[in-house]
């Protein structure tokens, strides 16, 4: 009998460690699933203010996850996945452009979302680079894997940039 009361006990407690492992299942999966749709909906940036600049080159023909990927490799947003959501619930969807941007950690991701989506034809402020420029795969891939700091980039600009102001601080 008493052999009986104790498989009833043990029964018992392992009935009651089953209840409260799908409890705890149940609350990390909601919680989980909450964070990631506050996530979606949140215009957070991944560090403050002044944050990182890094470049990124998009090829033509990346899907709105790719561009995630990208991005969440060079650690500007938190996941490929996020961003591929965020971008579909936005007014960016079916918007983003290839070519090859400055972005900052501290932008959220609707203002990458509306620097990759603009119309480089439509630019008012005139800039020289590499406006409406789209990179090939080739370059996109030698690009990612040079430095964040977009060495290359800095030195064709400074390489430029020594050629004109030469003549100005002569007429000066």
């Amino acid at each position: 009998m008493t052999r009986k009361i104790l498989q009833e006990i043990i029964f018992i407690i392992f009935r009651v460690a089953i209840i409260f492992a799908l409890i705890y299942a149940g609350y990390s999966c909601i919680s989980g699933c909450y964070s990631f749709g506050y996530k979606i909906f949140a215009d957070e940036a991944k560090d403050p203010e002044p944050g990182i600049v890094k470049t990124v080159a998009i090829v033509e023909g990346k899907t709105d996850k790719e561009v995630g990927d990208i991005l969440a490799e060079k650690g500007l947003v938190d996941s490929g996945l996020l961003f591929m959501f965020q971008v579909k619930f936005s007014e960016y969807d079916e918007k983003l452009r290839p070519g090859v941007y400055d972005l900052s950690t501290a932008m959220t991701p609707y203002e990458m979302m509306a620097i990759m989506s603009a119309d480089p034809d439509a630019d008012a402020e005139g800039e020289e680079g590499d406006e409406g420029y789209v990179p090939t795969k080739n370059e996109a891939n030698l690009w990612d894997e040079a430095d964040d700091t977009a060495k290359e980039k800095s030195e064709n600009k400074e390489g430029e940039g020594e050629k004109s102001e030469t003549p100005k601080t002569d007429n000066e």
